[in-house]
C-alpha cells in the first residue's frame, strides 16, 4: 500500500507544477551504470522552495531561472547540496560530481554523478534539502540498482534510509 501511495505522489508532481503547491516533495532517483561505472543522480524540486531554502540559508536575495544566472548560483546550489545529501555505497561515503542544473517551467532538475563504481551491495541515503525552511517537506528517493527497484520516503523524522542488495 505504501509503495501505491509513493507512486501517486510521484505521478502528482508534474502536474502541481501547474498550480501553487502547498505540498512540499521533491524527488531523487539514483541509478547505478555498470556499464560506464556510474552512479547518476538527478534530483527535482520545485524552484520557488529551492530559492527561498537557499536565500534564507546563506542571507541571500538570489532568484532563479532567470535568463543571465550568476555563477554564484551554481556555486551556493553545489555547496548546499553537499551539507544536505549524502551517500554511503558499501559503508563508504562518496563524493559526488555537480554536473548542472536544468529548468521546466516552475521546476528545477538538479544533477550528480558518483564515478569509479563498480558494484553495490549497499547503499545508504540521507536527504533533508529544504527541511529547514518547510518542516512537511517530505524528499521521495527511487534506486535503480542491480535491476532491482526500490522507493522509499524521507521526512524530517527519518531523513537517511539503508538498503542492501
Amino acid at each position: 500500500m505504501n509503495k501505491i501511495k509513493i507512486g501517486f505522489i510521484i505521478l502528482l508532481i508534474p502536474l502541481l507544477a501547474f498550480v501553487s503547491h502547498k505540498y512540499y516533495i521533491s524527488s531523487t532517483k539514483i541509478e547505478f551504470k555498470k556499464e560506464s561505472e556510474t552512479v547518476q543522480i538527478t534530483m527535482h524540486f520545485f524552484i520557488d522552495d529551492l530559492q527561498e531554502t537557499i536565500n534564507s540559508t546563506y542571507n541571500k536575495n538570489i532568484e532563479l531561472a532567470l535568463p543571465n544566472e550568476s555563477k554564484l548560483i551554481d556555486s551556493l546550489i553545489i555547496n548546499y547540496i553537499s551539507k544536505k545529501f549524502e551517500v554511503d555505497l558499501n559503508g563508504i561515503n562518496k563524493d559526488y560530481l555537480y554536473i548542472g542544473k536544468e529548468y521546466q517551467i516552475d521546476e528545477i532538475y538538479l544533477y550528480l554523478e558518483i564515478k569509479n563504481i563498480d558494484s553495490i551491495n549497499s547503499i545508504e541515503v540521507k536527504n533533508n534539502m529544504l527541511m529547514e525552511t518547510f518542516p512537511d517537506q517530505q524528499n521521495i528517493i527511487q534506486l535503480y540498482i542491480n535491476n532491482i527497484k526500490k522507493t522509499f520516503l524521507l521526512t524530517r523524522q527519518k531523513d537517511n534510509d539503508l538498503f542492501n542488495f
